[in-house]
């Protein structure tokens, strides 16, 4: 139908050409001395027509082939950028296999061709830092087609993450302030920032970041738990030397917080390196009040008060549900001796000991003995201590 109706409307056309030239008489006439040129108007109107088309057509000719060059070079162009792509997808397909070789081979072949993204630069600076090639990894990142500002957050993310393959923590902090600069806050370099901060030492500002890291599903709550309570041991540690910023540290923590066994366990030893046994020994017992912990038992006898009653006294309020526990009838030993009960510690050592052959309850009897004029007992026992503790170390 289409071709009908064209073909009946040139015809209509046609028709309509006819009749117009056959109503029309009049002519055209040009003079240019001595010439005198006369047209029929028909034949002039045919022939202006004519001129227009063909010159309407040189033009168009004239301007294809002027413009030929220009196509040729964005031809030339397009071509060299799907090589550049090609190589480019070849580098990231080898780096997510874990080909690190591979995919730097085909960063650099797609970098070698004029067209290419800087983003080859940001592929073959990754596979270089996963094969800690620092050095090809800094002469990637530092070309001029990968310091374009699209480029940014990914090299700035692939920059610190380098620094700290480096052991530079400091430096990938800098580097991750001026990412939050770019980019604002966001997981993956939240992530890096964690890596950094434990590198740096900075504990105490781990909990906050790890908060974060929690809202955003990186770690569950039991996760999230464990890596805050290490990270405010850590900082208590950290703190041995200072009384003024353990107890500051300290005070600023929940009261859920203070009785994790990992928690207490570290402030408790902060505490006794400077000499507050009895707040070692609260901060101990608290926590045992939450949540047993054998480990937490022996360090309760470690905390040397002027009078050891109350810690002995204390002690024994767990034994009834904890009897069977080696590392409590050690530290009740331990107690006794402390408070001068010698047969009381002899009967809680030696129930430790036969619950677990350990060094520390052979060299504790071994004391007693030695105190008590047993000579041939305590060495029999420091003999014993001697051989369980090079047997530890050899295990170790």
């Amino acid at each position: 139908m289409r071709v009908l109706f064209w073909f009946l409307l040139l015809a209509g056309a046609a028709v309509a050409v006819a009749l117009a030239a056959r109503l029309t008489d009049g002519y055209a006439l040009f003079v240019a001395p001595p010439y005198r040129v006369e047209l029929s108007l028909n034949l002039f109107i045919v022939l202006a027509v004519a001129g227009f088309v063909a010159g309407h057509v040189l033009l168009r000719v004239v301007k294809r082939a002027l413009g030929l060059p220009e196509e040729v070079r964005l031809i030339r162009r397009r071509q060299q950028q799907e090589r550049a792509r090609a190589k480019q997808d070849a580098a990231v397909v080898a780096l997510l296999e874990g080909r690190y070789g591979r995919a730097q081979q085909y960063a650099d072949e797609a970098l070698a061709i004029p067209q290419s993204s800087g983003l080859s630069a940001l592929i073959g600076a990754r596979a270089a830092i996963d094969t800690r090639e620092f050095a090809a990894a800094e002469e990637l990142l530092a070309r001029p087609d990968a310091q374009v500002p699209s480029l940014a957050v990914p090299r700035l993310m692939l920059e610190a993450e380098m620094k700290l393959e480096q052991g530079q923590p400091l430096e990938a902090l800098d580097l991750l302030r001026a990412l939050r600069k770019e980019a604002g806050s966001h997981t993956a370099a939240l992530r890096l920032e964690l890596r950094a901060l434990q590198g740096a030492g900075r504990h105490a500002e781990i909990p906050a970041l790890v908060e974060q890291l929690v809202k955003r599903k990186v770690y569950g709550a039991p996760e999230g738990e464990f890596v805050r309570a290490a990270a405010h041991a850590q900082a208590l540690e950290a703190r041995a030397d200072d009384a003024a910023g353990l107890r500051a540290y300290w005070a600023k923590l929940s009261d859920a917080e203070q009785r994790m066994p990992k928690i207490a366990r570290a402030a408790a030893r902060s505490f006794i390196a400077q000499g507050g046994s009895r707040e070692a020994a609260d901060i101990v017992a608290r926590s045992l009040e939450r949540r047993w912990e054998p480990d937490l038992v022996a360090l309760y006898a470690e905390c040397r008060l002027p009078d050891a009653t109350p810690q002995l006294e204390q002690a024994e309020r767990w034994l009834p549900t904890h009897s069977g526990d080696a590392r409590l009838l050690y530290a009740l030993g331990v107690l006794c001796e402390r408070a001068q009960l010698w047969g009381k510690a002899q009967t809680y050592l030696e129930a430790s000991l036969a619950l677990d052959d350990t060094y520390r309850t052979r060299v504790a009897l071994g004391e007693l003995f030695a105190r008590l004029g047993r000579d041939r007992d305590a060495n029999a026992h420091l003999a014993a201590a001697l051989t369980l503790a090079l047997a530890e170390l050899e295990r170790t």
